[in-house]
């Protein structure tokens, strides 16, 4: 009952604000950053099962079925503008609907729409907003980044009082989570989670006008990746931080009062109890190298098995548990080509690396190109794309961002050539009025 009234809302709310999308799609990066997976049965009731969707999946469908019946053209348009990159997506999630559909232990239905399917649909719906007007990929990069910043406040108030504070029964029945370790996720699925999405979101900050903020926020999102206890994270962060100082269109003294004034900061962190947890992982990874390495032989070792088909969504944890990994495979390209195909698992990241090659460069937006190499790369670094998370949803809006200014600067282009073009051929004109008022002879 509670699933059938959020149902209703959602499409309610889509039809409603059919003409005003945009409040919906900051709903939804709202609903994905602040209601983790573990809590979702709290909006729609179902905690378990094919129909327990995360909320922000059902608010998605919704809106794509409102934009289909309101505006179909917009979707066409964003379709073929950009044909071969859904052509491949959806023979990406074809293959994983039919691996998961023929295996026989079933299952992986909901993480198969949560993860990439609704993703997918929602990058879509963001192109064909796009079309329609512009100023989307500035409302995106201002929305990701005031949720980054309110949830690196609420991982810094977890940290300090030792205490979840919200979705505690939820987090409470995960098996890996350790209130002990000091590691902690805000109100996202995992630390790791936290990680990614401040690694996507942070060159974003190149983007915004006034130093102050960009320094502000960058404190915030160091502090909440020490939290994480996240290495890589802190490495990618360490690389946003220095591409910020060396690309900004700043004067040499400016950078130089920067560059003082993140040391000093990095001085007071060093010194602080915050670094003990990356400190003591850097020296003792409890055996994380390993357990990747021996993930990666044994998929090296039967890597054939596994090139066109797979054995459906899911399957990747119970193979590891079968032979003995204390973790998963750790990246989801191997989880990918163990649940549903190798071919298929390269597919869908080689997409995302396209998209990046293709619409990065000269983007004109500061920061976006490294954004999206952070999204190919990132979600290598775990299994990220392969767990219930905000992952995938940030993932593919990040990468839309890149598309939608890719397409911007494409037009712009085209637009100047045009223009030139007009121009040379009036300039012609006026410098030969004659030829220009003869009357054509006629056809020979």
């Amino acid at each position: 009952m509670q699933l059938a009234a959020w149902i209703v809302l959602c499409l309610t709310a889509a039809f409603l604000l059919r003409t005003r999308v945009r409040v919906l799609i900051t709903s939804v990066l709202c609903l994905w950053m602040l209601v983790p997976a573990v809590g979702n049965s709290l909006i729609t009731g179902v905690g378990s099962g094919p129909l327990s969707l995360h909320a922000a999946s059902w608010l998605i469908l919704a809106i794509f079925v409102v934009r289909m019946l309101h505006d179909p053209w917009s979707i066409h348009v964003a379709l073929a503008r950009h044909f071969f990159l859904f052509l491949t997506l959806a023979l990406v999630m074809a293959a994983a609907f039919l691996a998961s559909a023929t295996s026989q232990s079933g299952g992986g239905f909901v993480l198969l729409v949560d993860q990439i399917v609704v993703p997918v649909v929602f990058c879509l719906i963001l192109l064909a907003e796009a079309n329609r007007a512009g100023g989307l990929v500035a409302l995106l990069r201002t929305v990701i980044l005031a949720l980054v910043a309110i949830v690196c406040v609420v991982a810094i108030a977890q940290w300090l009082t030792n205490s979840f504070l919200f979705y505690e029964f939820g987090y409470s029945n995960v098996y890996w989570f350790g209130r002990d370790s000091g590691r902690w996720m805000a109100t996202l699925d995992q630390p790791l989670a936290l990680s990614l999405v401040i690694a996507l979101s942070a060159p974003l900050v190149a983007g915004l006008k006034r130093i102050w903020h960009q320094a502000l926020l960058l404190a915030l999102m160091v502090v909440g990746v020490l939290i994480t206890q996240s290495r890589m994270g802190l490495a990618a962060l360490a690389v946003t931080v220095a591409a910020t100082l060396l690309f900004a269109k700043l004067r040499v003294w400016i950078k130089a009062a920067m560059l003082v004034g993140a040391a000093a900061v990095a001085a007071v962190i060093m010194a602080s109890p915050l670094v003990a947890g990356v400190a003591a992982r850097v020296v003792d990874d409890s055996g994380s190298a390993q357990a990747r390495s021996l993930a990666l032989d044994y998929f090296l070792s039967r890597w054939s098995s596994y090139a066109l088909a797979g054995e459906g969504i899911g399957s990747s944890y119970r193979l590891a548990n079968q032979i003995g990994l204390e973790t998963s495979f750790e990246n989801p390209i191997l989880m990918y080509s163990i649940d549903f195909g190798l071919v298929f698992a390269l597919l869908y990241f080689g997409a995302m690396l396209a998209v990046v090659v293709r619409k990065g460069p000269g983007n004109g937006y500061p920061g976006l190109m490294l954004a999206g190499i952070m999204a190919v790369i990132m979600p290598q670094t775990y299994s990220s794309l392969a767990t219930r998370s905000a992952a995938g949803i940030i993932v593919w809006t990040v990468l839309a961002m890149v598309i939608i200014a890719g397409d911007e600067a494409q037009d712009r282009k085209r637009e100047l050539r045009a223009r030139q073009e007009r121009d040379e051929a009036s300039t012609a004109a006026a410098s030969n009025p004659r030829d220009a008022l003869t009357p054509a002879g006629p056809a020979g």
